[in-house]
């Protein structure tokens, strides 16, 4: 009776078992959905109904006081064809829909392994289900350590083992267990207490006191049953305590969870420390040291973090190409502003005010720096924080007309809210004796007129260079509203270490018209440098500063302006009648996806054009 018993205890087991899984698994899914996803919830509600049915067909036909024949086993198979089926359609669909999240399709596949446990291929009556491809939850065999100083003791452990598809691996006492650990981790330990030299106590105390050893799961198999003992071993870390004779449905089951325990835990760890590479990357990223193929190892993960990593190095791979790129530009840009510094040297210095005095009561004027059509400007010392600056003056002449006041103080209201390494910083605004003057960062370089001019065209990769930090410039400014509206070889200044520094949004506005500060028909700007629309006096866009950096690029990479002519009128006329000429016409030995650049942003028609900065910065990218 009582082999019976147990015959049919395993046989309930091995069938309700996955049933419990699809059951627990599918009602987490259930706990996690929102209130109002029903779409989901009806095929859940699918898999718990077909479990209910599966149970019923399986508690119907193994009862616990009745020896089950082999034919009723055959119709319990054939029986659970159908709630199978039910399960294995359901999941599919909620796979298929790639909505639910990765852990929830963790949850669905593991799912789809119990599905298939419940009616396997090869059993009596029944055929291979169809089960979507997926990757297991784990290839590799579980291994157990069986630690036991009575030898058939071990030999009986091992062989119902080795029998539930595990590798065994056997040691007589706790210092040949400790060593075989240590040299080869098992998935779980089934251990003895009472053992000569080294009890299991001491073996798991060692265990659970090492990091490496730590989170291998423990089983206590003794024959001390007293619970004082069970308790000690569950204290010093034990997953578990089995007293013998065991009872081996009971261990079958105490050992699948174990090991099912410590392989979630294995992976759990394996994707933080997946997770922690990535972040590890982003950071090298950021010093400028990443290197391609770093997260080689993560990449070949079938998750989210491996897809995260294959991206990530994707992206790191190009920046770092594009940053190797420009500082070769920049360097290459860097020798032709020396060069036309040693060319500039010989020209007479512009006439100099008085220096030593004062402006706002805080700047002392140092030297001039420059003169424009609105004002000048000169080297100053700000004496309250001891550091020099750039110090712009508006003419006293011009002082009567609002508009160009006007003009000038929203210069620095419009300058202050661009903050960018490719553009001057602006600091103050003040009067002065009657006029206006604005405080900026001091640059000491050479802007791109002054190197057209000694050097006529320039260097490709200068071309380029200043082709792409203009478009970085430009693209800061155009995402706070703000157009330049005269972006001129004049305004673009150039340091010793090739860093490029857009001056001057004294004609800028906000994208915005505002009223009051551009009069109807004033053409605000330098006419060569102007796209039609602006030269009409109509509103203007980002892409009239796109068109005016077309012009800056052709003139750099030619030496030569796109439209020239003997009078105003004439260069007027060209350019609102004219298509621009090819650069290549000027200047063969430039390459033909430049040329084709420069022709677009010269399109008469702003729709015609490259329609943003960050579109120009990645057009001038991809030219080699």
């Amino acid at each position: 009776m009582s082999a019976r018993t147990s015959a049919v205890g395993e046989l309930r087991h091995t069938f309700r078992t996955p049933v419990n899984h699809i059951v627990g698994y599918t009602e987490m899914l259930l706990e996690d959905l929102p209130p109002d996803d029903d779409s989901h919830r009806a095929q859940l509600k699918e898999i718990l109904n077909a479990a209910k049915v599966a149970l019923e067909h399986i508690s119907a036909a193994l009862v616990p006081s009745e020896t089950p024949a082999t034919e009723t086993v055959r119709r319990l198979y054939a029986e659970l064809e159908e709630p199978q089926a039910r399960v294995i359609r359901a999941v599919t669909t909620l796979i298929d829909a790639h909505d639910l999240g990765e852990t929830a399709e963790d949850d669905l596949r593991r799912i789809l392994h119990a599905a298939e446990q419940l009616r396997p291929a090869g059993a009596p009556g029944a055929d291979a289900p169809t089960v979507p491809e997926m990757a297991p939850l784990d290839d590799r065999a579980p291994s157990v350590l069986i630690v036991d100083d009575i030898e058939d003791n071990r030999e009986l452990l091992k062989r119902r083992l080795e029998k539930q598809g595990h590798v065994v691996a056997t040691a007589e006492n706790g210092k040949k267990a400790l060593a075989m650990i240590e040299a080869s981790p098992p998935d779980l330990v089934l251990l003895d207490i009472m053992m000569p030299e080294m009890d299991g106590f001491e073996v798991l105390d060692r265990l659970k006191g090492n990091a490496a050893t730590r989170d291998i799961p423990v089983i206590v198999i003794s024959a001390l049953d007293d619970v004082a003992s069970a308790v000690r071993c569950i204290e010093q870390g034990a997953e578990d305590f089995l007293s013998k004779p065991f009872d081996p449905v009971l261990l079958k089951a105490r050992v699948g969870t174990s090991i099912a325990k410590k392989r979630a835990r294995d992976r759990e760890r394996a994707y933080i420390e997946a997770a922690g590479a990535v972040a590890a990357a982003a950071a090298s990223v950021e010093a400028g040291t990443y290197r391609a193929g770093t997260l080689a190892e993560v990449a070949r993960r079938n998750d989210a973090v491996g897809r995260l990593a294959r991206v990530f190095d994707a992206m790191a791979t190009s920046v770092r190409a594009r940053e190797q790129q420009l500082h070769e530009r920049v360097r290459a840009l860097k020798v032709d502003v020396a060069r036309a510094r040693e060319t500039a040297g010989g020209k007479p210095a512009a006439a100099m005010p008085q220096t030593g005095e004062r402006v706002g009561g805080r700047y002392e004027i140092l030297a001039t720096l420059g003169r424009g059509g609105m004002g000048a400007v000169f080297r100053a010392k700000d004496t309250e924080l001891g550091e020099e600056v750039a110090l712009k003056t508006l003419r006293r002449e011009g002082i009567t007309d609002p508009a160009v006041i006007e003009r000038f103080k929203s210069e620095i209201r419009l300058a202050r809210k661009i903050t960018h390494h490719n553009v001057v910083r602006t600091h103050d605004l003040g009067e002065f004796e009657g006029g206006y003057f604005l405080t900026m960062e001091l640059v000491e370089g050479i802007t791109i007129r002054e190197m057209i001019d000694t050097r006529g065209k320039l260097s490709l990769e200068s071309v380029l260079a200043i082709g792409t930090q203009l478009a970085d410039a430009l693209a800061a400014a155009h995402a706070g509203g703000v157009i330049h509206r005269d972006v001129k070889p004049h305004n673009l200044l150039v340091n010793a270490e090739g860093v490029l520094k857009v001056m001057d949004f004294g004609v800028a506005r906000l994208s915005e018209r505002s009223a009051g500060i551009t009069e109807v028909g004033l053409v605000v700007g330098t006419p060569a440098y102007m796209p039609p629309e602006q030269l009409l006096g109509e509103d203007v866009d980002a892409r009239a500063d796109l068109y005016a950096a077309g012009v800056v690029l052709f003139e750099a990479a030619t030496g030569k302006l796109p439209f020239e002519a003997a009078t105003p009128m004439l260069l007027i006329a060209k350019l609102l009648q004219d298509e621009a000429p090819r650069a290549r016409t000027v200047n063969p030995e430039l390459p033909a996806e430049l040329d084709e650049l420069l022709a677009h942003l010269l399109a008469k028609r702003p729709d015609a054009r490259v329609q943003s900065a960050e579109a120009l910065k990645e057009r001038l990218a991809a030219i080699a």
